[in-house]
């Protein structure tokens, strides 16, 4: 994908850059989920500062258009609607602190005063998000590996992941812990059971519905329904759940073996001579070393949808809201 850079308009490049990269989310070219170039590609493709594509980049991730993954990339993890509804929640945000001033000023606070405790403010509430403890229960260790290592809740939130079959063989000390959770979070598969578990005595629970990227189902869309593809991950529920998810689209393959082992040798052999293996994020790395270059690896990723993403980021703020009524903030 070629980008199109002036030094003439006085625009700093890394803005042109970011600015690029979402319109080509808005106009769909780049899905949610497709990877970008690394940064040394980028700038080498565009003769840039390598400094200049990561400050893109960093301006992107904090506006939640990318996501950075430790090992694997950076990662577009929005689509286009969700963009052009960010675009216009932005502008509602906007409005608000426009009023907030206005009522400020006649209040008779200055501007000065009205950004002091705005600051003040926005201190508070990171201080109260530092103190908040989160358990996610899930029946894969790839799901809890991604909740606490992948989803951004706010610098300094503690997040404690439980597998499920050890919850399930939960001592009264270990329901004590969960009870002391500021939240405890799971997907809607699990509530119930684990709202049972806990009865009368249950932390605030909250579940969430997860969604695999789109750009992975496209990608095992394109190949041949006689194929043999076999999915590697750590877990067999987790390679189940893929298959359910392929099998709800309409994609149905001559064999699918679902592969779990660890150890090298049989890992090589179960999966010699598939031309495209689907793998799990905590197994990527696996199928790499056992792979040759001809083989595509596509990797299989499940994440809380969006509408699940502000539900748990709202429901985290109105903790704190009442941790600050609690301290007098």
């Amino acid at each position: 994908m070629a980008f199109s850079i002036s030094h003439q308009t006085g625009i700093p490049i890394y803005v042109q850059l970011q600015n690029q990269i979402k319109d080509l989310v808005r106009r769909g070219i780049w899905e949610q989920g497709v990877q970008l170039p690394t940064e040394r590609d980028l700038a080498e493709q565009m003769n840039i500062s390598r400094n200049t594509v990561s400050m893109a980049y960093k301006q992107l991730e904090s506006e939640g258009i990318v996501r950075r993954r430790q090992g694997s990339g950076t990662f577009i993890c929005v689509s286009a609607d969700e963009l052009a509804v960010g675009a216009a929640s932005k502008t509602q945000v906007l409005k608000l602190v426009d009023l907030a001033i206005g009522e400020a000023i006649q209040l008779g606070f200055s501007i000065e005063d009205f950004t002091a405790i705005v600051s003040l403010r926005v201190r508070q509430r990171k201080e109260m998000l530092s103190r908040l403890q989160v358990a996610f229960i899930e029946c894969n260790r790839e799901q809890l590996d991604y909740f606490a290592h992948e989803l951004e809740l706010g610098s300094g939130i503690a997040i404690h992941p439980i597998l499920l079959e050890d919850f399930q063989r939960r001592s009264a000390k270990n329901l004590r812990d969960l009870q002391q959770m500021d939240l405890v979070v799971t997907t809607f598969y699990h509530l119930d059971e684990i709202k049972d578990a806990f009865g009368s005595q249950a932390p605030p629970l909250l579940g969430i519905a997860l969604e695999p990227v789109v750009s992975s189902i496209v990608q095992i869309a394109r190949i041949a329904s006689d194929q043999r593809i076999p999915v590697v991950s750590i877990s067999k529920t987790f390679a189940e759940s893929i298959v359910n998810v392929l099998e709800q689209a309409g994609l149905m393959f001559a064999d699918m073996p679902l592969i779990t082992t660890r150890n090298p040798a049989e890992l090589l052999q179960a999966i010699a001579e598939a031309p495209v293996v689907i793998s799990s994020p905590g197994r990527k790395k696996d199928v790499k070393q056992a792979v040759d270059r001809n083989t595509k690896i596509i990797e299989f990723v499940f994440r809380p949808d969006a509408s699940s993403i502000r539900t748990l980021q709202a429901t985290l703020l109105g903790i704190r809201n009442k941790s600050s009524d609690r301290v007098g903030v």
